[in-house]
């Protein structure tokens, strides 16, 4: 809706005082990751808790 869905997530996750985030990951071509950048990547690098990320197969 406009904003930046990392933005919202670790902003959540701050507020929450979140202990881990869980995120489902999928497979991305270099130039997908390079035109549309990476939630899932931001995530990992700029959470201030713990991440564990699993492949999209496995997240449901």
């Amino acid at each position: 809706m406009g904003s930046d869905p990392a933005d919202k997530i670790l902003g959540v996750a701050r507020a929450q005082r979140a202990e881990l985030i869980v995120i489902g990951m999928r497979k991305r071509s270099p130039v997908g990751k390079f035109i549309m950048g990476s939630t899932a990547q931001r995530i990992l690098l700029q959470a201030e808790c713990p991440v564990l990320s699993l492949k999209a197969e496995y997240a449901w």
